[in-house]
């Protein structure tokens, strides 16, 4: 640019002027600085985003004769035509434009702001979650996650996806859907036993000697046949009674129960009752506390970050047992026959496990016998009393859970309990508490007919076979 060459003037009137402006120097200088508080020229304004690394067009409403990039390593700035121009996104920040029309009139304030490609994320976000709806918007200087999820593992995934792009500026506000978690439960046991007592009482007596021997059945057992025997010889009499008993036995236990809750949350479940246990409480004193007994399910369920349930389950069945109940200041304690398992597991949702399994096999016999005389080969049968008894029980707790959708909740409404409350006509005539059996569960379909022992058996232990054959 060229300045045109400076004139001449004489001397008195350059002296004055230099004192002039040593005046004005000096005023300026003593007088405060109002340099922040001038308004800035006003204009219209408006705010663009731009992804960086990536450019995008835009039109002006009026011709323009200059752009002025404020922070230029930020953004970069094109024109095209005096109505239209480009910006490239070059670091991630923000910076404005100043558009100038002839003249050197502002003509409007530009807001620039260079941010993650949030398309771009999103598309991959959707590629990698395929069944997940997760929006990305920007937010400054980074992204904002919005959307539901199906669990929390997955929103941690959707964060880490989005830090490898926006490190450190990744706002996630994404919620989880599934959050609760509903346990299911099966509780299968088969008790069998077999007990065959055979025992001999006889006795031998005249009016010199008595001789007798055997005690009968060993068991307690009523004996189910009796042969008694009496005859005799002279003075001497002869009695013999033969008792002999075989009892067979088989209890199959189902309980399949169900409970939800929310992760993170115990959630206690029972179906039973309680019984008065008295408590000694000082001299002479007896106060009664009340024991729960039935089936009862403890669990504290906990969805992982990658999905997996980690759950803490106390399945638990008890039932009363009369026949080996105590007696205490004379009221009559009934015992507890209890399965009961305490663990700690990690399953995927819907996968099941068998938590515990027992297969237990008892065998036992006893022999009374006359010394000696029992030895006798094929006569020792009539000297002796043979108790034979086997018993084996099997039991298998398996758990599946599995996380709360919606699918769930729409099931719920429809779900009733098989059922209905019988007419006069069939209670009073034909008998009938229900109208029909009770066919389905939570769960589904309830198979009338138990499975066979031997099934349980394979799936917890190889056939035992039976000691003493």
């Amino acid at each position: 640019m060229t300045f045109p060459e400076p004139l001449t003037m004489p001397r008195n009137l350059a002296t004055a002027l230099c004192a002039t402006l040593a005046l004005l120097t000096t005023g300026a200088a003593a007088a405060p600085a109002f340099a922040d508080a001038l308004p800035s020229e006003s204009a219209p304004s408006r705010v663009i985003s731009v992804p960086r690394d990536k450019s995008l067009s835009f039109r002006l409403e009026q011709p323009a004769s200059k752009i002025i990039v404020a922070q230029p390593d930020i953004a970069e700035v094109v024109a095209t035509t005096d109505r239209s121009f480009y910006v490239r996104g070059i670091e991630l920040g923000s910076t404005n434009l100043l558009v100038y029309g002839p003249g050197g009139r502002l003509l409007e304030v530009i807001d620039v702001r260079v941010g993650v490609d949030s398309q771009t994320l999103e598309r991959d976000l959707a590629l990698a979650l395929p069944k997940e709806h997760i929006r990305v918007q920007t937010l400054g200087d980074g992204v904002m996650l919005t959307g539901e999820v199906s669990n929390p593992g997955v929103a941690i995934r959707a964060k880490a996806i989005a830090e490898a792009v926006a490190p450190d500026s990744v706002t996630s506000m994404l919620r989880v859907n599934g959050s609760q978690v509903v346990l299911e439960v099966r509780i299968l046991e088969a008790s069998r036993s077999i007990t065959h007592d055979i025992g001999l009482t006889a006795s031998v007596q005249n009016n010199s000697f008595n001789f007798s021997f055997g005690t009968g059945l060993i068991g307690a057992s009523t004996p189910t046949g009796v042969l008694s025997l009496h005859g005799g010889a002279g003075h001497t009499s002869i009695d013999a009674q033969l008792q002999a008993l075989e009892e067979k036995g088989l209890l199959h236990t189902l309980a399949r129960p169900n409970l939800v809750a929310m992760s993170g949350e115990k959630a206690s479940f029972l179906a039973g009752g309680e019984f008065p246990f008295p408590v000694p409480a000082g001299l002479n004193l007896v106060t009664v506390e009340f024991r729960p007994y039935g089936v009862r399910l403890n669990f504290t369920p906990t969805i992982q970050d990658d999905g997996r349930i980690r759950l803490a389950v106390e399945p638990e069945v008890s039932q009363l047992d009369p026949a080996n109940s105590v007696t205490v200041n004379g009221a009559s304690i009934p015992a507890l026959t209890m399965r009961r398992t305490n663990t700690t597991v990690e399953l995927k949702d819907g996968q099941s496990l068998a938590i515990s399994g027992l297969f237990q096999h008892s065998y036992q016999n006893s022999l009374r016998q006359v010394p000696g005389l029992g030895e006798i080969p094929i006569l020792s049968a009539l000297f002796r009393s043979t108790r034979w008894q086997r018993n084996e029980t099997e039991l298998l707790i398996v758990v599946t859970p599995r996380i709360v959708t919606q699918a769930d909740f729409d099931e719920a409404k429809t779900k009733t309990v098989a059922g209905a409350e019988p007419s006069t006509a069939d209670l009073m005539l034909k008998g009938k508490a229900l109208d029909k059996p009770l066919e389905r569960d939570l769960r589904g379909t309830i198979d009338p007919t138990p499975p066979p022992p031997a099934a349980l058996r394979g799936a917890i232990a190889p056939s035992v076979p039976a000691s003493g054959k």
